[in-house]
């Protein structure tokens, strides 16, 4: 094995411990302080987007070429903020439920229930002309949604409240998510993640500030006072998340993605039994066993699906650059005989000249 091989591996793992490190102690801290110490969701959320937001902009003053969209989204700015309004929104909509519904779930059921996301993503995708509908990625995504409807039948705090605070969360992340592909990519802004961050915290802000000002309680200040340093580490927590997934995306393979990504679902699922002490059943990990097979055949599909675009790219573009060479040949060959008549035309123009 070569020195350059060892190196992507050692990298590989890095970069991987980082992010399920980063997303599993995340998970687990926002449970601990919902659970309790601070359970007022619009504030706790409101204070990750003022945090996310200042983070932002001291990383982009000290390291600017972590935000190599940053330039060409400010010259947009206001093509940028068109599209960031309704995303905005969206995701605020998606952190207050999905911290609304700790409160009411265990961290292993809605680690659960967001394993689901692959098909209602498909299911969403397939509505507005994104994807092809295709019977054989139905087959996979009914894997996965028989794992998720065994988690789901074998929860044993089940709660009915929590079950429908986090679909709600998830239907909004969804949405985002395919809001931002077709605008984003489509209209030729395609932003990295932390420019995309940049963007969207500030107009998250607005919402949750204004739903938070509307629902203001009493115990609010006395609960800031008594946690306000354990916020702060939760909000930094939650910023090197976005800085891991960044690099993640820039530096890791799509193979190495999907299975560091089965792991981190597996490690949440496994600390928050330690940690939070969540009650998993037996039907649970039979359900999330039958869900990783799931979400790993579709990743494979997915990677597949990606080398025959890529393959199919390569032909098209090896295919139009012999065709301009045969166009450019053609070009040649009629410029040379207006510059040399033929002996032909040469003979002609003698004969005439005679006359």
């Amino acid at each position: 094995m070569t020195d350059s091989s060892l190196k992507v591996i050692a990298e590989t793992f890095l970069i991987g411990g980082g992010y399920i490190l980063t997303s599993a102690c995340l998970l687990n801290f926002n449970k601990y302080l919902m659970n309790g110490r601070f359970p007022y969701a619009k504030v706790f959320t409101t204070f990750h987007m003022i945090m996310a937001t200042l983070l932002s902009l001291l990383l982009y003053k000290f390291a600017p070429s972590l935000y190599p969209s940053m330039d060409k989204a400010r010259a947009n700015w206001k093509a940028v903020l068109k599209f960031m309004v309704p995303l905005g929104c969206l995701f605020a909509m998606n952190l207050y439920l999905s911290n609304k519904a700790l409160q009411y779930c265990t961290l292993s059921f809605v680690q659960f229930c967001k394993e689901g996301n692959v098909a209602l993503m498909f299911a969403l995708a397939c509505l507005i002309g994104l994807q092809a509908f295709t019977w054989y990625k139905v087959r996979i995504l009914s894997i996965v949604m028989l794992g998720c409807a065994l988690c789901a039948h074998g929860e044993p705090e089940f709660a009915m409240k929590g079950f429908l605070l986090q679909i709600s969360a998830q239907v909004a992340e969804c949405v985002k998510n395919l809001i931002g592909e077709v605008v984003m990519s489509g209209s030729g802004m395609k932003l990295d993640v932390l420019t995309f961050v940049a963007f969207q915290t500030p107009i998250s802000f607005v919402p949750l500030f204004i739903f938070m000002v509307q629902s203001w309680q009493p115990g609010v200040w006395a609960a800031l006072q008594a946690n306000w340093f354990l916020l702060i580490l939760n909000a930094l927590n939650a910023f090197a998340l976005n800085v891991v997934i960044a690099t993640s995306l820039k530096r890791m393979s799509a193979v190495a993605f999907v299975v560091i990504g089965v792991v981190k679902d597996g490690i949440i699922v496994i600390t928050s039994a330690m940690i939070q002490g969540d009650p998993i059943s037996t039907q649970q990990k039979v359900g999330f066993a039958v869900i990783v097979v799931g979400i790993l055949l579709w990743g494979h599909m997915k990677i597949q699906e990606r080398k025959t675009n890529q393959e199919q790219q390569l032909q098209q573009l090896q295919e139009q650059n012999v065709e301009d060479a045969s166009i450019k040949e053609t070009e040649l060959v009629a410029i040379a005989d207006l510059g040399e008549p033929s002996p032909t035309s040469r003979a002609l123009a003698n004969s005439n000249d005679s006359i």
